[in-house]
Parts: C-alpha cells; structure tokens; sequence
C-alpha cells in the first residue's frame, strides 16, 4: 500500500482504508515466531531478518515455504520449494 501512495496510485485514505481491511480479514490467523531462530538463520544464511521470519515459520510449522526468491531457495533448499517444484 506503501508504494502505490507513493506512487500516486492510491490516495493515503484508500491505501489505508485497503491495509486496515486486509488487517480485518487475517485476524486471529497470524502465527508467532521466536527471535532466536530467526536471528540464528539470518547470521548462518547471511539472509535478512525479515525473509528468515518466514524460513522459521516454516520449520516451526513444519510446512514448505513456497517462493520464487531465488536466494532463500538457494539458501534453505529442504524448506523453501519453487512454485512449480512445489506443484509438481
């Protein structure tokens, strides 16, 4: 929403109105993740915090983490499956 106000694609009402709603709809459906592991996967990786939020999910949750960022599927090839590898 960020970069299409800043854009000028949407105005800053519309673009917080859409997060405020997109917040609504995912309530109660958000996951926790430690900072350990997350930090553990960013200084053995060289990988940035943020994505290895998701790579710690996954193993927490014991599911494949789909993405086409080729670095985290170079990265964490055992949890992080290409959209077609993961089809397939």
């Amino acid at each position: 929403m960020a970069v299409f106000a800043r854009r000028g694609e949407l105005s800053f009402d519309r673009a917080l109105a859409a997060a405020e709603l997109a917040e609504s709809l995912m309530a109660g459906a958000e996951f926790a993740v430690g900072s350990g592991p997350v930090l553990e996967l960013a200084r053995d990786s060289g990988g940035s915090a943020y994505d290895c939020e998701f790579v710690a999910l996954a193993r927490q949750e014991r599911i494949p983490l789909v993405t086409t960022d080729r670095r985290l599927l170079a990265a964490f090839p055992k949890e992080a499956l290409s959209p077609e590898r993961f089809a397939g």
